[in-house]
C-alpha cells in the first residue's frame, strides 16, 4: 500500500503511521499534529528523514 502512495505527499513517520504531509498542522517535540488534539508520534527510525524533509521544505522556520 505504501508504494502506491505518492512519495511527495505521504511519508512514513512511524512503523504504524504514514502521514499526508499536506495535513500536518504543527510539529512539536517528536509529535506531528494533524489537528489541535490529534497527533502522530515520530518513530526513532524516522526522525532523521522527517527532520530532513522539514529542513528542505520549511527553511524559514
Amino acid at each position: 500500500m505504501e508504494a502506491a502512495l505518492p512519495s511527495e505527499q505521504f511519508m512514513r513517520v512511524h512503523r504504524s503511521y504514514i502521514v499526508n504531509l499536506r495535513a500536518i498542522r504543527s510539529y512539536v517535540r517528536g509529535r506531528i499534529f494533524l489537528s489541535d488534539t490529534e497527533y502522530v508520534p515520530i518513530g526513532e527510525n524516522y526522525k532523521e528523514a522527517f527532520q530532513n524533509y522539514i529542513d528542505r521544505h520549511f527553511k524559514n522556520l
